[in-house]
């Protein structure tokens, strides 16, 4: 049996054998829980990874004023999208690729000095994010130690809330992504460990060099106990990508809005560079357009070259793709009160999207 699913399987069967103890109806001995104690010990010695729910750890949930922001040490820009996979198809032809799921969380660095977690920050403007660590030593699949030899490992991914978690909430928030982005910025550690969120690493950015295809980095991350990308490589067809993608088990628990093709060649990937919105190297495949939430401030009326005024909501500015979005015309009046009601108002809530990832528009 794998390892790290051993150390996950004991730590669940252990804490659930506390819980059930602290509750009055205890499901093993005393001498049944001592040994699978001693044989959980025994795997986090000899892998060198360790869980935060782990029994073998005193949790210390830490509360903060603040989130303060932090530089991050490599640009965590976005990417290019398509709806269409034709454009996919021009975009790999005649390079290896390989295919993953396009997390819909919040995406989140991990910076780990000789196999300790350092740090935690989040994506923010894509140069300057905030600093989340106290909120990551409480979530249950980021290992806070890893056995490598590496100095520093540095790990991006997505701060997600599983659909099965999110169920509970849904009804306090209109989607996984408001949740998880709210949740990991919780400044209580405590409040935060009870929202049972995930991350789901999908890129190595420092470390483990010697590993120039990507898919083998990835799988690198799974030897080191985190949970990777659910992914597609050695595939024919972006069409049979697509498919098996598609028909994954794992649709039942994580939320995404798209597919991510990526180049394999690590090396080759670097070279393409970046704009300053997005690597050249991968590209999404978009199920819809995302939409963020914000609230209306006022209306502002603009005067057009046909000298007919029109409504322009303005709201709370809002993070779309690497751009700061506070403005969306509501066209005239008509398109206005089918959007907003007949009765607009300070603080109303609305959901903004980029129309063909390009013009702000309320949904």
């Amino acid at each position: 049996m794998d390892e790290k699913f051993k150390i996950l399987q004991l730590i669940k069967q252990l804490n659930n054998a506390t819980k059930a103890y602290d509750e009055g109806h205890p499901v093993m001995s005393d001498k049944e829980w001592d040994e699978l104690y001693f044989q959980l010990k025994q795997f986090e010695e000899n892998t060198g990874i360790i869980y935060p729910d782990s029994p073998t750890q005193n949790i210390y949930f830490e509360k903060i004023s603040a989130l303060k922001k932090v530089k991050h040490n490599h640009p965590m820009l976005s990417l290019d999208k398509t709806k269409n996979a034709a454009d996919i198809e021009d975009f790999v032809l005649g390079n290896k690729w390989m295919a993953m799921f396009k997390m819909d969380g919040l995406t989140c660095s991990l910076i780990y000095i000789n196999g300790k977690l350092e740090r935690a920050e989040t994506r923010g403007n894509g140069d300057i994010g905030e600093d989340i660590t106290h909120n990551a030593h409480v979530i249950n699949n980021i290992p806070q130690f890893i056995n490598t030899s590496e100095e520093q490992l540095v790990i991006d991914g997505e701060i997600i809330c599983p659909l099965n978690v999110f169920h509970q909430f849904k009804d306090e928030y209109k989607n996984p992504r408001n949740f998880a982005a709210g949740s990991i910025r919780l400044l209580d550690a405590k409040e935060c460990a009870n929202r049972n969120l995930s991350f789901v690493a999908w890129d190595l950015i420092q470390g483990y060099n010697n590993i120039n295809i990507f898919t083998q980095r990835l799988n690198q991350l799974d030897l080191l106990g985190f949970t990777t990308v659910p992914r597609v490589s050695d595939i024919d067809t972006i069409e049979n990508a697509i498919e098996i993608l598609d028909n994954m088990e794992e649709h039942k628990f994580y939320p995404i809005d798209g597919y991510v093709f990526r180049f394999e060649d690590q090396k080759y990937y670097n070279s393409l560079g970046a704009t300053a919105h997005h690597f050249n190297g991968a590209k999404a495949y978009k199920f819809y357009d995302e939409t963020y939430s914000t609230r209306l401030k006022y209306i502002d009326w603009t005067m057009g070259r046909t000298g007919i005024l029109t409504p322009v909501a303005v709201f709370d500015p809002i993070d779309i793709d690497g751009s700061t979005v506070e403005r969306a015309s509501l066209h005239n009046v008509s398109v206005m009160r089918e959007t907003l009601g007949n009765c607009a108002y300070f603080g109303e809530p609305l959901e903004i999207y980029k129309a063909n990832q390009i013009i702000p528009q309320i949904a």
